[in-house]
């Protein structure tokens, strides 16, 4: 039986029309329509859907999706299901308080741009979408970060997005991170108190963590070829990037300062500003850091705050005498860059 049968019936018992004579006299149409109509035999075109839909109370929209999902082929009718839903949404949405009508115009943009296999964020929810990301992940998470400082306890991960990973690791998600300290980062002792810092929460809630000093895997090739591939595909100059479960990954697009305080001297505050989440295959399958977790030459398992200090003394002394290959337009030492 057709859907659009019910508006006819709901029409009927509404206007207490006891039968196809009335009915047709009220909707201005001949009596053997209206039998057709009341059983399922003719579906009605725009016209007739907007007077029945005006006697009803309803949106017309609604009345002619439904004439077009019964009069489409049965392959494409939950396309007209589909359509038919989204709009009834969008009718229902009241306008106050204004913070619904906004979520689901956000919900529509990440509808649209899922055509293209990858979303983007902005501003305050570039910082939130990565936790929906993590409750949704299942089995593995590799992560690298040339700028960890986001890590920091009162920086914009923290606590929210540790949580999220504390909750993965419960969850049996393992989780690696990568944390690329510079020649710059590390002549700094407060620095290297952050760095510490960062990596005993990282460890303090399951997730594995690693830490390279940049320009000693600036040596690698593979490394090189990685930081090109994520600056071909438009990352940020110090890369923050994390793929999950092998089949969606998280990049972020640009950093940005902001003030945070109305009186007094503001506190200057980075945070990721654009962020790109993607399923492309060729772009997640390029952009992988799960290999360098394998990089045992330069990529190394915290293992403490000890061992790390004794390996970045070893490092500091090193440093001057580093002079390794660094990709075009990467800056010594690691510092950001203007994106």
């Amino acid at each position: 039986m057709l859907e659009i049968t019910r508006y006819i019936e709901e029409l009927k018992d509404r206007l207490h029309l006891k039968s196809d004579y009335a009915l047709a006299h009220k909707l201005g149409i001949t009596q053997p329509e209206a039998n057709h109509l009341r059983r399922g035999l003719k579906i009605p075109k725009e016209e007739l859907c907007i007077r029945i839909a005006k006697l009803l109370g309803k949106n017309p929209v609604e009345l002619m999706l439904v004439a077009q999902k019964d009069r489409a082929p049965d392959e494409a009718k939950e396309y007209w299901t589909l359509a038919r839903t989204a709009v009834d949404v969008m009718l229902h949405v009241p306008t106050h308080p204004r913070y619904l009508p906004r979520k689901v115009e956000a919900i529509g943009r990440e509808l649209r741009q899922m055509e293209g296999h990858s979303l983007l964020y902005e501003n305050g929810a570039a910082v939130t979408e990565p936790v929906r990301l993590m409750e949704t992940t299942e089995r593995t998470v590799d992560a690298l970060m040339e700028y960890w400082n986001f890590w920091k306890q009162g920086a914009p991960l923290y606590p929210n997005y540790l949580l999220a990973n504390q909750e993965a690791v419960r969850r049996g998600v393992t989780i690696r991170r990568l944390l690329v300290i510079s020649a710059d980062q590390a002549t700094s002792d407060q620095t290297a108190d952050d760095a510490v810092e960062v990596m005993e929460d990282q460890r303090r809630s399951g997730v594995e963590i690693f830490y390279a000093f940049r320009e000693e895997i600036l040596n690698s090739v593979t490394y090189q070829r990685l930081v090109q591939a994520y600056k071909r595909h438009g990352s940020a100059s110090e890369i923050n990037a994390a793929m999950f479960d092998n089949e969606i990954m998280v990049m972020a697009k640009a950093y940005e300062s902001v003030p945070l305080g109305m009186t007094g001297i503001p506190k200057m505050v980075t945070r990721i500003s654009q962020l790109e989440i993607t399923w492309k295959h060729d772009v997640i399958e390029e952009l992988n850091p799960a290999p360098l977790f394998d990089m045992t030459r330069y990529v190394r398992d915290y293992a403490g705050k000890k061992p790390f200090l004794t390996d970045l003394a070893r490092f500091r002394r090193e440093a001057h005498l580093m002079k390794g290959p660094r990709p075009a337009g990467m800056s010594v030492g690691g510092n950001r860059e203007a994106s």
